[in-house]
């Protein structure tokens, strides 16, 4: 059994992306969109090389709709 990762396949990815998510992509646009969904996943590759430390991460603050110092939901 090998571990290897299969390659992106852009076009695979936009034919089951699109529906999911509600979007007709024309063939006009097809091939832009293609184009960039490489470049995307290319740019994701690069970032998911980047070290993390672990303890570094604090959870993000937590917006509440509203006036500032209250009268918004709690």
């Amino acid at each position: 059994m090998s571990d290897a990762k299969p390659a992106f396949d852009a076009a695979r990815h936009c034919d089951a992306m699109a529906p999911t998510l509600g979007l007709t992509v024309t063939e006009d646009q097809r091939p832009a969109v293609l184009q960039f969904l490489a470049i995307a996943e290319t740019m994701a590759a690069i970032v998911f090389l980047a070290p993390l430390d672990e303890a570094a991460f604090e959870p993000a603050g937590v917006f509440r709709a509203g006036s500032p110092g209250g009268g918004g939901p709690a």
